[in-house]
């Protein structure tokens, strides 16, 4: 059942972000190249909104963006963003990778404030065996990290 008044054709927006928000995914960008996770939280605002493909519920806070992402770059293999797509607030960034020897495709959904930070991020990724593997690799990933920080 779909409510075809949700989203009235007046209320979507296309173009290009804010200034903060272009700088905001500059930093982005170069954060993924380099895998440079540590200055990740420095991009991020103080009670960011995470949503990846494998939890229904969304996470808070940075430390455990910095943590999922970082389990999860270390199981993908060329990453690469494909194209973006921007609104007033944020972008839409499709992506390819590798988990294995599998393919996987996905989007990240950005939304920044007016500083420039991350408020909301959201990762779709297709197809479901490949998250599936990932997210029990990035787990087991997680768990041992969390196991030596102890």
């Amino acid at each position: 059942m779909t409510d075809s008044n949700l989203h009235a054709t007046a209320d979507i927006q296309t173009g290009l972000p804010h200034q903060a928000a272009q700088t905001g995914l500059k930093e982005w960008h170069r954060i993924v190249a380099s895998l440079d996770w540590d200055s990740l939280p420095e991009l991020l605002a103080e009670d960011v909104v995470f949503r990846n493909p494998a939890a229904l519920e969304p996470y808070h806070g940075k430390a455990t963006m910095v943590a999922i992402l970082r389990a999860v770059f270390s199981v993908l293999q060329d990453f690469t963003y494909l194209r973006h797509f921007g609104n007033s607030t944020g972008y839409v960034l499709e992506f390819s990778a590798r988990v294995g020897d599998e393919i996987l495709f996905g989007v990240d959904l950005m939304e920044f404030d007016q500083e420039g930070k991350i408020t909301d991020f959201m990762v779709m990724m297709r197809p479901a065996s490949v998250v599936m593997t990932l997210s029990a690799e990035a787990g087991k990933r997680l768990s041992a990290n969390q196991t030596s920080a102890e």
